[in-house]
């Protein structure tokens, strides 16, 4: 489904490494327990270090990706359909550069805070957040998010 929504990461240092726009399934059974499975699993060490090593693409890298019609195949990282599925390119090495993108109105809102250790799960007016150290089950994600809203509040 097109339910649009915006990924962020930030170093340990507090530094913005990933602003990213996805188009698709954004809402939390989607991409939310995607992006949640892959920071309950990942190799983050070695995630982190190649998250440190990202920059943003540059005006002539982009006119490279713009110039070439495989770029989604060339730079799947780039395109909207990538979604939580950047993480494990990160991880992988595979991602180049990364293209920020301010997406203010996106439905849901996913931020993995490694300064403040922190995984940060919006949907509409509903935010939860968690220690990166202790991730809630799937089912335990999905019943707070959905409390959450029923409640209208946030839970933290």
């Amino acid at each position: 489904m097109g339910t649009r929504g915006h990924q962020r990461v930030i170093t340990k240092k507090g530094e913005l490494k990933l602003s990213q726009y996805n188009q698709w399934d954004s809402y939390p059974s989607g991409q939310g327990l995607q992006i949640l499975n892959y920071f309950r699993t990942g190799d983050l060490k070695k995630y982190q270090d190649n998250l440190n090593n990202l920059s943003q693409i540059t005006d002539e890298e982009a006119a490279i990706v713009d110039a070439d019609k495989d770029w989604k195949i060339k730079y799947p990282y780039l395109s909207r359909d990538c979604g939580a599925n950047i993480h494990q390119m990160i991880e992988d090495g595979e991602v180049k550069f990364v293209q920020f993108m301010d997406d203010d109105w996106c439905e849901g809102f996913y931020t993995i805070d490694f300064h403040e250790n922190k995984f940060i799960a919006k949907f509409h007016d509903v935010t939860c957040e968690y220690p990166l150290n202790d991730l809630p089950s799937d089912e335990e994600f999905i019943n707070q998010m959905e409390r959450a809203e029923v409640d209208g509040g946030a839970v933290h």
